[in-house]
């Protein structure tokens, strides 16, 4: 079987995510396949594993390159529709949901489609076709204050109004419509020791922005846990802050009792607790892992299982 992207934190995803081995297991961001995999080989011929993903080039590489026993399916889709997909095919209950949160290397290594400033290509960074607004269309019509909204909200860059005043600028006389154009305006205006730093956080910034990636993941998340049967676990890896932020915050929130304010002298919320956090502090790549694959070097994995 060929594959051209290496799981991150397979060993760890495993061993948290598979409880049973005859179980239904969701892998909501499919990408080439290498966590499908993975969750095939450790599992019985009676499992059933279904693969989600926005980009149809993953649904169609994995097609072509994977040879699982077990019953499966590939859908393209995007894991805001976990639920919806699961209940069609049938399976009103799961035993397991895995949620990569990094980039597709599909999408990351092609520069037709526009999230590496490293590559040269139109500005697109959308997952999927289906999707009507590029990153070129709102950078080249968003009003100043969104940019430096965004910027700082989804990229936490630290002073955005710089390179908001240089996108500006460059868009009043032609747009802008290439990475590289993107590129060189905050290369001008950011200094040299802090460039590729700003590079990845504007680039991220953008990319979430156009995705409504954050709002995705959290109604996915909600999505995961219903779908979870007693003692079912969802396996969270993210890569950035922003991300890891709402993953925390829902696991906590599902793990307590009372989410009363702590001013209140008795709780009023009547919620009960739901899950229990496996992961006490998130699991991270060792120093091996980062060495043989760079990009999973800010990977942090969390697990919840269902009570």
């Amino acid at each position: 079987m060929k594959t051209k992207h290496i799981p991150v934190l397979a060993d760890e995803s495993i061993h948290y995510l598979i409880n049973k081995e005859s179980g239904v297991y969701v892998d909501c961001t499919l990408g080439t396949g290498g966590h499908f995999t993975k969750i095939s080989e450790n599992t019985n011929k009676d499992a059933i594993l279904i693969g989600l993903d926005a980009d149809q080039k993953a649904i169609e590489y994995c097609q072509k390159n994977l040879d699982i026993p077990q019953k499966h399916f590939f859908i393209n889709t995007n894991f805001k529709n976990l639920k919806k997909y699961c209940y069609r095919h049938g399976y009103l209950d799961v035993s397991g949901i895995l949620m990569d949160l990094g980039m597709s290397s599909f999408a990351l290594d092609d520069a037709k489609r526009g999230f590496s400033y490293d590559k040269s290509g139109p500005l697109d960074m959308r997952f999927s076709k289906d999707q009507k607004t590029t990153a070129a269309e709102f950078i080249n019509t968003a009003e100043p204050e969104e940019l430096r909204e965004v910027l700082q909200k989804y990229g936490e860059v630290r002073r955005p109004s710089a390179i908001v005043n240089g996108i500006l600028e460059h868009r009043s006389s032609k747009k802008i419509e290439t990475t590289t154009e993107l590129k060189q305006i905050i290369a001008r205006r950011t200094p040299y020791r802090l460039r590729k730093k700003i590079l990845s956080q504007v680039f991220q910034a953008i990319r979430i922005k156009i995705n409504n990636e954050l709002e995705i993941l959290e109604k996915a998340l909600e999505q995961a846990l219903q779908l979870l049967e007693p003692e079912g676990r969802l396996v969270v890896i993210s890569y950035h802050s922003l991300e890891d932020r709402i993953v925390k915050h829902f696991f906590k929130e599902k793990a307590k009792d009372c989410i009363c304010p702590p001013e209140f002298p008795i709780c009023k919320c009547d919620h009960q607790q739901e899950v229990e956090i496996l992961t006490s502090s998130p699991k991270t790549p060792s120093q091996e892992e980062i060495d043989k694959n760079p990009r999973a070097r800010s990977a942090k994995l969390r697990v919840i299982e269902k009570l």
